[in-house]
């Protein structure tokens, strides 16, 4: 390429040359700033040099045809060279006399033939995350049936998620491949998370205790197993108090229990009646109250037993709860009954379910000690002192058979 070198006072008048000489498309090779004059002359002015080349012509290509030629690549690969595009941002000379700012170019891009310009690289994304089915560690189908059954019992769900993830970590692969073995570390892992009130079956603190709970909670019948066992067991001699005296059938209920196991029977109508009865009790001598049957949704009907309760301030409280009631009714009777400092839990009608789930939940989250398990109506028989392991075995199918 011939290059030819322009002088003159200015930038516009040097391009001006430029182009003058060698066409409109020359290209600009380069540009400075230079003194003009002789040497000697100490005032001589600035002036601009730049040197340029005329533009080379293309060859004409066919038409129809892409400007393509073979890469040093492998065979196959092409490369479509596109001609450089060359931009100039040009100002004329300020009055300070200084140059314009530097020129702009644009380079063309060369792209692969049949592939588009690579675009921009987005920014990183996190990984995306294990489908569920790739998370979820693999179980045992011993263990996997096992929590299916106690899923099905009503067992609270994070609860078994939580015992699998146990048996997991813990138990052997031998152990974990056994159904019966892994339902017995099961049972006794369930059965090492509830309380038991201490003491339950050998001895009383106190020698008043009372029984709480909703209508139809088997107050009465549990009231009639406990005086039965603590006269045969412990040998205490045992007065039934009778304070459900509203209940139609109340008193006869009680009349036949204490005619049938020789107990002194005593009714009381108010919290002074009770207050009366219990002044000049002996302390060798055991009462049993039989209280009345409270809706936990009833502030008056919770007052009232409060007023009973608070005339006995030494006292043993049992709340009992039927196996047959819902969770959240369950939820709102401890809640409601709480207030009265309870000390152990009766669980009755344990014969009349077939799914131990709630109860076992309900025992499991209040941490209420378990005192006595209850079945039937029959007096001299199903009352067993409370054991975890017999409850959480409940959840595998060992129910209490009438």
């Amino acid at each position: 390429m011939d290059t030819k070198t322009f002088k003159a006072d200015t930038m516009i008048e040097t391009l001006q040359l430029v182009q003058q000489e060698l066409g409109a498309n020359a290209i600009v090779v380069s540009m400075r700033e230079i003194p003009l004059g002789p040497a000697w002359n100490p005032w001589k002015k600035a002036g601009v040099e730049v040197v340029a080349s005329a533009a080379e012509q293309p060859s004409p290509t066919p038409k129809a045809s892409a400007a393509l030629r073979p890469a040093a690549n492998p065979a196959g690969v092409e490369f479509v060279e596109e001609k450089p595009e060359i931009e100039w941002a040009i100002q004329p000379e300020n009055a300070s006399g200084q140059l314009p700012p530097p020129l702009k170019l644009k380079l063309a891009h060369v792209t692969e033939t049949g592939n588009p310009p690579p675009a921009a690289s987005p920014a990183p994304k996190p990984a995306a995350k294990a489908s569920a089915a790739e998370a979820e560690k693999y179980t045992p189908p011993a263990l996997k049936k096992i929590q299916q059954q106690l899923l099905q019992q009503g067992t609270d769900s994070a609860l078994v998620a939580g015992l699998v993830e146990i048996a997991l970590e813990t138990l052997s692969p031998t152990t974990l491949a056994d159904l019966e073995a892994s339902k017995k570390s099961l049972i006794e892992l369930m059965g090492a998370g509830l309380r038991v009130q201490k003491g339950a079956g050998t001895f009383l603190a106190h020698n008043i205790l009372c029984l709480v709970g909703a209508s139809g909670s088997g107050k009465t019948s549990a009231t009639a197993k406990l005086a039965l066992y603590f006269s045969q067991n412990l040998r205490k001699s045992v007065t039934w108090v009778c304070a459900d005296t509203v209940r139609i059938g109340a008193i006869a209920e009680a009349r036949a229990y204490t005619d049938a196991l020789g107990l002194t029977l005593k009714l009381v109508y108010t919290p002074q009646d009770l207050r009366e009865l219990l002044r000049e009790a002996p302390e060798s001598e055991l009462f049993l109250v039989d209280t009345p049957g409270y809706n936990p949704y009833s502030e008056s009907q919770l007052v009232e037993l409060g007023e009973m309760l608070a005339e006995m301030p030494r006292r043993c409280t049992y709340l009992v709860a039927p196996a047959t009631t819902r969770e959240p009714d369950l939820e709102q009777l401890s809640a409601a009954l709480g207030v009265f400092n309870l000390d152990g839990l009766v669980l009755t009608k344990l014969d009349e379910t077939l799914s131990f789930g709630t109860i076992y939940n309900f025992a499991r989250k209040n941490q209420l000690p378990l005192s006595f398990f209850t079945t039937g109506k029959e007096t001299g028989r199903n009352l067993e002192v409370a054991n975890p392991a017999r409850l959480a075995s409940a959840l595998f199918g060992a129910a209490w058979i009438k």
